[in-house]
């Protein structure tokens, strides 16, 4: 559960609003550079991108239905007039593609793990070993 302290919180939510800093440090009274460093901070980062992650989730929902109706759009305009515009409807299809994309990388961590795996076991008996194991 991310905690933050309740000006941190105030901080955040007008930049939520404002999508500015210049103006949160306005609204607030509080200088530029100290705004500055708690939007930076990463419990409030975190928060800020949780805020915009839950609300692009509700409305995706909606993109998603009125991205498949104008897919099925063009696909019917195609069968009907027996004309299909390829780039407009690739268009449109590489657009869903690339905000479910997007939608999978935001709620990936962003800690990685990678495994090397190395082929090359060696001269000997221990190398000879390990490549008829591998077999």
């Amino acid at each position: 559960m991310l905690q933050l302290l309740p000006e941190n919180l105030t901080v955040a939510n007008i930049y939520i609003e404002t999508s500015s800093i210049e103006e949160t440090a306005r609204q607030l009274g509080v200088p530029i550079d100290r705004v500055t460093q708690i939007v930076q901070s990463k419990p409030v980062r975190d928060y800020i991108n949780q805020v915009y992650l839950d609300s692009g989730y509700r409305n995706r929902f909606k993109l998603a239905n009125l991205l498949d109706t104008m897919i099925e759009k063009k696909v019917q305009e195609g069968m009907e007039t027996d004309f299909y515009t390829k780039k407009d409807l690739l268009e449109l299809m590489e657009f869903a593609h690339k905000l479910r994309m997007d939608e999978i990388k935001a709620g990936t961590p962003s800690s990685q793990t990678n495994v090397q795996i190395n082929n090359d076991f060696g001269q000997g008996n221990y190398g000879a070993l390990m490549e008829r194991l591998m077999k």
